[in-house]
């Protein structure tokens, strides 16, 4: 399989968009938007409202991409070859204008129970075009519930996508997790962050690494970075024959995907806080995020939930540091808010 980028060639790639994002970031943008992979959400406004579970509606997705990436890479022709497969997956999954492909379309899916606000009237609507140009430019991502964990539908996009990144980083390339995780702050740092959003999201860091687990269970024979989901490591495609004994063996799909497996409280930036480029859009934050708690009689300043936290940590472990915002990764346990909306008031 082709790799992605040697690691001095992804240094320099790197380098050259952390010294270019400033001053080319604009003109794309504004030339063309819709090839723009950074997005933000907002975690709080109108936090209160209760949505519906919307993890089914998001697997089908995923699992419509997985069978098709299956059924791809067996029509050309060559026999369980796992760069062919992994291949069409990633077409499956993205496409070459819109790497969050999959992201987007659940981001205009008006049949999904989702959290829709408008920068102009979200916790961002103090920020100016270069505070935060994507934002400024690209309005905010959709909200929705998966489970017991509210998020950004952008975070799938992360998942599958940057999710890659990491696996071929780590794993294909053999550089390990701690090169993989490297990158992807360095991203947020940079172009898919403070240069573009204003926003450091340390729920897209988690995103990333639990697609990192997710193209690890693909074929499911590499050591996952941290425990958890299926606890038999059964893979998600398996090679096998089409007649029992008989016939051609072709990949075929064993399991389906479970967001169970892999989202966790970490990718709710209502909980796993962002960091800002600069104090002064922090404290714009902070003004409308105060205001917000006033308004409603409790506090939204993150974390919302600190035995969120607590779980997280512990799911985690030695990685948690490198995942969790400094508040999120202090944060104690607390008696658990009355507000909270789902399963009897999470």
């Amino acid at each position: 399989m082709k790799s992605r980028v040697p690691a001095s060639g992804r240094a320099r790639r790197l380098a050259c968009a952390a010294a270019l994002a400033r001053v080319i970031g604009l003109a794309g943008l504004l030339t063309h938007p819709w090839t723009a992979s950074a997005a933000e959400i907002d975690s709080v406004t109108d936090r209160e409202i209760r949505l519906s579970d919307a993890s089914g509606a998001i697997e089908r997705r995923l699992n419509d991409a997985l069978r098709l990436g299956v059924e791809r890479a067996n029509a050309r022709g060559e026999v369980c070859d796992e760069s062919v497969l992994y291949a069409e997956l990633r077409h499956a999954f993205a496409s070459p204008f819109i790497g969050h492909v999959i992201a987007e379309s659940l981001n205009d899916d008006e049949a999904l129970d989702s959290r829709r606000v408008r920068r102009a009237d979200s916790i961002y609507r103090d920020l100016g075009l270069l505070d935060a140009v994507s934002v400024y430019w690209k309005d905010l991502s959709a909200v929705v519930r998966v489970g017991d964990t509210l998020m950004g539908v952008d975070k799938i996009g992360h998942f599958v996508v940057e999710g890659w990144a990491y696996f071929e980083t780590a794993d294909l390339e053999g550089e390990g997790v701690e090169a993989a995780m490297t990158w992807g702050e360095n991203a947020e740092d940079t172009y898919f962050g403070f240069y573009t959003t204003g926003v450091h999201s340390y729920a897209d860091l988690v995103a990333n690494l639990e697609g990192l687990r997710f193209w690890q269970d693909v074929v499911g024979r590499f050591d996952r970075p941290i425990p958890g989901g299926r606890s038999s490591r059964r893979p998600l495609v398996r090679c096998g024959r089409r007649l029992g004994l008989f016939g051609e063996r072709r990949w075929r799909v064993a399991h389906g995907i479970d967001l169970d497996d892999y989202v966790s409280p970490a990718w709710d930036e209502g909980v796993n806080c962002c960091s800002y480029r600069s104090a002064e859009i922090e404290a714009f934050v902070a003004t409308r995020v105060g205001e917000l708690s006033e308004a409603a009689g409790h506090d939204f300043s993150c974390p919302v939930d600190a035995n969120a936290c607590v779980k997280a940590r512990e799911r985690y472990g030695a990685l948690a540091p490198r995942l969790l915002h400094p508040r999120c990764l202090a944060a104690n346990a607390q008696p658990r808010p009355w507000w909270r909306f789902w399963r009897g008031g999470r």
